[in-house]
């Protein structure tokens, strides 16, 4: 197994701003950068994460379908932005989901946050709510029957996360 790539965390210019703002902010970014070599039959995915809550949060889980880690981050903090970079090939793609949260995994009054994402597809799938185990298989099915975008507000606990995909670029943000 390859070593992973740490990626950056970086500040939002202003974290205020209106949700197509802040994903041009970041599609800035993206442009920006070089890729990772691919051959002919590799995709390669640009997942976008904002944390736009008050709290640091961190990864608990991540799951793949189809495809692989080639950037990674284990934690965010409030006001920062990363890009993790996932790789697939075709015809499949990437196709994966990760939950993050704001406590630990077995603290019962942290929220998290699940999303997923289809390259092939192009589909999109997020939920929010409190601390708990994941089905992935209850994901990968909530995935197939999501759109583009999804969004979703926790009535438990109030927080809130889009997740969307836009061809090779995927962008979640959490509130």
């Amino acid at each position: 197994m390859t070593d992973l790539i740490t990626a950056e965390e970086v500040p939002l210019v202003n974290p205020e701003a209106d949700y197509e703002s802040l994903k041009a902010e970041l599609d800035a970014k993206v442009n920006g950068e070089d890729n990772v070599g691919l051959s002919a039959d590799q995709v390669l995915l640009n997942t976008q994460f904002l944390n736009l809550c008050k709290d640091k949060i961190q990864r608990i889980d991540r799951h793949f379908w189809s495809g692989s880690v080639v950037t990674d981050r284990p934690t965010l903090s409030s006001g920062y932005y990363t890009v993790l970079t996932q790789k697939g090939t075709k015809p499949e793609g990437v196709k994966w989901g990760q939950v993050w949260a704001n406590g630990a995994a077995d603290d019962t009054t942290a929220r998290k946050w699940i999303v997923a994402f289809d390259t092939a597809a192009g589909k999109a799938y997020a939920e929010a709510g409190p601390m708990g185990p994941v089905d992935w298989n209850v994901v990968e099915v909530k995935l197939g029957m999501s759109g583009s975008k999804t969004e979703h507000t926790d009535p438990i606990l109030g927080g809130n996360v889009l997740a969307t995909i836009d061809g090779l670029k995927a962008y979640a943000h959490f509130r």
